[in-house]
């Protein structure tokens, strides 16, 4: 067999169609693939394929939250393509504005280089679902009690959630604060070396690393922050907080115009940036993952053409 004809032979690949129980009724999901990128340098860094992954369903519209784990991804050769240090995998929140279509990125490592197809790409989807367990589910009825300081509130505490919000004022002031802080200490430190003939660090070096440990890394990353901008710190040390709405006073999504993440999953501070300046009755949704509240199914993807 020729490889134009190996090659018309796995064009086409397979579309996994899952059936499951979802409340009262049935959901059926749907997986294919999408752009695939086979990336390859000389000095050995940054190479992998990244698979693109298209998941259409019903399910998509309750969904807040996505992850997924590959335990099976060889090409034609029978290479195996899972990278050695496979990281677990947080949850990645899924976009409010478009749930028709979830694309779903997959890294794996290079395959063989005469491979003209992935033969199988298979493993688990789970679906954030917080409406399939009220626990799942934190509120915070008016965030004009809360602004500036750290959220009191039940669901939270028995997750282990800490979450600070800040204002455009408070997050200059506690800038500042920070900065004359670390200047205090630096100085301090400068005197030492001095003294023991060691060298120093420059201020701005000394600055720049001090604000990067702090808040999740806020004050490094954004010099200012915009006049209807709220700053959340958040602490999450079992990486249960999926993701962040915020809602009018009947209960519709207040959409943001930009949002910035920094640091990690367990210490992170999230900048919205709001056209208009949230009103005192904007109420706070807070989706936290629980064991009933994750929806799993198997997936696999077969034939992938390479590029």
């Amino acid at each position: 067999m020729s490889k134009l004809a190996r090659l018309i032979g796995r064009v086409i690949a397979l579309v996994l169609f899952v059936t499951l129980s979802y409340g009262t009724t049935r959901a059926q999901v749907r997986v294919m693939p999408g752009e695939v990128k086979d990336t390859r340098r000389t000095d050995g860094f940054f190479n992998k394929l990244e698979v693109e992954m298209k998941v259409v369903g019903d399910i998509l519209s309750d969904a807040k939250g996505v992850r997924v784990n590959i335990t099976k991804a060889i090409d034609e050769t029978g290479k195996n393509l899972i990278p050695e240090k496979e990281k677990e995998k947080d949850f990645d929140e899924v976009d409010s504005s478009d749930k028709s279509t979830l694309k779903v990125e997959l890294e794996l490592k290079n395959p063989s280089r005469q491979a003209l197809a992935v033969q199988e790409i298979s493993g688990t989807l789970e679906f954030f679902i917080p409406k399939r367990d009220p626990a799942a589910t934190a509120t915070i009825p008016e965030l004009s009690r809360v602004v500036g300081q750290t959220v009191v509130n039940p669901a939270l505490k028995a997750a282990g959630i800490e979450i600070s919000i800040w204002n455009k004022e408070q997050y200059e002031g506690k800038r500042k604060a920070e900065e004359e802080r670390l200047k205090k200490a630096f100085e301090e430190k400068k005197k030492k070396a001095a003294e023991s003939g060691t060298p120093d660090e420059d201020l701005g070096d000394a600055l720049a690393n001090g604000l990067m440990k702090v808040f999740g890394g806020l004050f490094s990353a954004m010099t200012d922050m915009a006049e209807n901008g709220l700053a959340l710190q958040i602490k999450d040390p079992k990486k249960q907080l999926i993701s962040i709405e915020f809602r009018d006073a009947t209960g519709k999504e207040v959409s943001h115009r930009g949002r910035t993440s920094m640091g990690g999953a367990e210490d992170r501070t999230v900048i919205y940036e709001f056209e208009e300046k949230l009103p005192p009755n904007t109420q706070v949704k807070l989706f936290l993952m629980t064991a009933n509240s994750v929806v799993r199914l198997p997936f696999k993807l077969t034939s992938v053409p390479l590029p």
